[in-house]
């Protein structure tokens, strides 16, 4: 019997200990900027300043505690996949890589985004419309191509669970929105 209040007391101070140390760890996480975020199309700017060629996509992304924007930038054969800080706009990381893919190679497909990239909403006007929409908050956005429309996608976080929407990028129309069980 005593062998056993023993085995249970060091199992007690082991799991208070390894606790301790689980919420240290947890303090020592990176903190948070909530100030103003760039916004997307300041993102793609930085981006470009590291790489030539087209902005495929810009999402914005969450990953441990840090919100970055990840721009992919098409250019011939080769793909960059460049990090933005979504703060401070300081370039985190710029991945190159060639590009297997030659879909991508038809000039009036890329003259069409590239005039429609002109007449897109902000990034705020879009998260504002997004959240107002689901009354919740973006956790990750992405702008892309989809049938030859521009398109923003948004994860969110709501009391009622993830939602993703989808949201045209020049009128402002929500085109899809699913809550997820």
């Amino acid at each position: 019997m005593m062998k056993n209040k023993l085995l249970i007391s060091g199992i007690a101070a082991a799991l208070l200990v390894g606790g301790t140390v689980a919420v240290s760890a947890a303090k020592k996480e990176p903190v948070v900027n909530e100030g103003k975020m760039i916004t997307a199309q300041e993102a793609e700017k930085i981006a470009l300043t590291k790489a030539e060629g087209r902005v495929e996509s810009v999402e914005l992304e969450n990953r441990f505690g840090q919100r970055y924007f990840d721009v992919d930038i098409e250019n011939g054969n080769m793909d960059y996949d460049i990090h933005i800080d979504a703060y401070s706009g300081d370039v985190l990381k710029v991945k190159e890589q060639m590009d297997m893919d030659d879909d991508w190679d038809d000039d009036n497909f890329d003259e069409k985004l590239n005039t429609s990239n002109k007449n897109l909403l902000s990034s705020e006007k879009a998260i504002e419309i997004a959240e107002k929409t689901v009354n919740g908050k973006v956790t990750e956005m992405d702008k892309d191509e989809d049938d030859g429309r521009m398109i923003y996608e948004f994860e969110l976080k709501t009391n009622k669970g993830k939602v993703d929407l989808e949201l045209d990028a020049i009128t402002g129309d929500v085109l899809n929105v699913e809550y997820d069980d």
